[in-house]
């Protein structure tokens, strides 16, 4: 992390309690810092982005080839005007669906309203992965008689995007850390395979940054802010601000220790809140 970047973050972590929303704008903060390249070192021994895509063209040509993945239809190339902010040397400006090997969504079948228990099937709705962490429990029963569809069904290391939602949630993703067998995805979710030459965390944050966030606002469908569809190809079409692999997983596990603190000074602000609460009650009772 450079040092102007360092003061920054600092200043902000000394007035994140007294500000208003101040932890939210923390966290911002945090992620454009990193989407900049200013939040981890960069190291002139890491092989540059450009060779990276290469080793990604060549691992997708060959799995087309082993029958593994279906030949993707080439996406236009970034215009400068789609280019928020310069790169560190060595990064490179990259789309989504040109570091993923495939992409699919669910079904939406009729289904019971309540949560599926047991070894039943159960279909996810969008707020399973629409705040920031997968949630199973965010899921609606197969009804008894419909077959289940075992390819749409999640798994660990998947990386899920909503394809509708409010202004705010919609196209927000989550990495599926651990998940109970036999829940599938509907087809409000889309599933990305991304290539092993990227951090599918850091990729997750990159998609929650303010630039992805105004991205997907500009591209979204829907005339009312209570509900917005993004399309698949708009998905695939996201600029990603690419580093090279090892500095991906510097920027992540900074990003990781940095939110960390922050979930530690939002418990703190809680429990004062918390605390002057009772002790107004307790005030107010006496009156």
């Amino acid at each position: 992390m450079n040092k102007q970047a360092a003061e920054l973050l600092e200043r902000h972590f000394d007035i994140a309690f007294a500000a208003p929303k101040g932890i939210k704008k923390l966290r911002e903060l945090i992620l454009t810092l990193a989407m900049q390249g200013k939040l981890a070192t960069q190291d002139p021994s890491d092989p540059p982005v450009s060779q990276l895509l290469k080793e990604i063209d060549a691992e997708k040509k060959r799995l087309v080839k082993e029958g593994k993945i279906k030949s993707q239809k080439p996406l236009p190339e970034i215009k400068r005007e789609e280019v928020p902010y310069p790169l560190p040397f060595g990064w490179e400006w990259a789309k989504l669906g040109s570091i993923s090997l495939s992409s699919d969504s669910g079904w939406s079948p009729q289904c019971l309203p309540e949560v599926r228990t047991g070894n039943n099937w159960g279909v996810l709705k969008v707020s399973a992965v629409s705040w920031g962490s997968f949630n199973p429990n965010e899921n609606k029963t197969l009804p008894p008689g419909k077959d289940p569809k075992p390819e749409y069904e999640v798994m660990p290391g998947d990386f899920l995007l909503s394809r509708a939602n409010t202004d705010e949630l919609v196209a927000r993703s989550v990495v599926v850390r651990e998940t109970p067998p036999n829940l599938m995805m509907s087809d409000k979710i889309v599933r990305f395979t991304l290539t092993q030459y990227v951090n599918k965390l850091f990729i997750n944050t990159v998609n929650s940054s303010n630039f992805a966030r105004a991205y997907y606002a500009s591209n979204a469908s829907g005339t009312s802010s209570s509900m917005k569809n993004v399309s698949r190809e708009v998905m695939l079409n996201l600029p990603v601000p690419l580093p090279p692999i090892a500095e991906q997983h510097r920027i992540f596990a900074k990003i990781d220790q940095l939110m960390a603190r922050c979930d530690t000074i939002e418990k703190q602000i809680d429990a004062s809140t918390d605390k002057q609460t009772k002790l107004l009650n307790a005030v107010m009772a006496q009156i």
